[in-house]
């Protein structure tokens, strides 16, 4: 593996700990980064992949919370959902249906999005989470 033109390994790197390493250096860049991956059979799969955002520093109380989120509607401030899922590989894309965005998984395959409340479909309360690579799918339900 190479960054930047330097090796950052000096031999191939399996499937399972290449999604752990492409984490590890889009948060240590924490900026989007080129990823081409060339298979032994010479097919290359190339990518811009984004680093995920930093982690929220607390939660506030379950009443403070819902208040904020009366008074952020109110104000016409987008109000946030997020959808988690597992069983992705690490470092592949997962889909969003409505396809609203990528998003890369962690190390461990799980994957974070974030879903403003105009976002959903009137109604649905559901969203779909899609592998690229592994073809896994998860429904997720009960949003909004």
């Amino acid at each position: 593996m190479r960054l930047d033109g330097e090796a950052v390994t000096d031999v191939p790197i399996g499937r399972g700990e290449l999604g752990e390493l492409i984490d590890r250096v889009l948060r240590e860049q924490q900026v989007p980064v080129r990823v081409s991956i060339v298979e032994e059979d010479g097919t290359t799969y190339t990518d811009v992949l984004t680093p995920p955002p930093p982690a929220p520093d607390s939660e506030p109380d379950p009443p403070e919370a819902a208040a904020a989120t009366d008074a952020l509607h109110r104000a016409g401030v987008p109000v946030l959902f997020e959808v988690t899922g597992d069983g992705f590989i690490p470092g592949e894309d997962v889909a969003l249906a409505m396809i609203i965005r990528h998003s890369s998984t962690d190390g461990d395959g799980n994957v974070r999005h974030l879903i403003e409340d105009r976002e959903l479909a009137a109604g649905s309360g559901e969203v779909l989470l899609f592998g690229r690579i592994s073809g896994n799918a998860r429904v997720i339900g009960d949003l909004g």
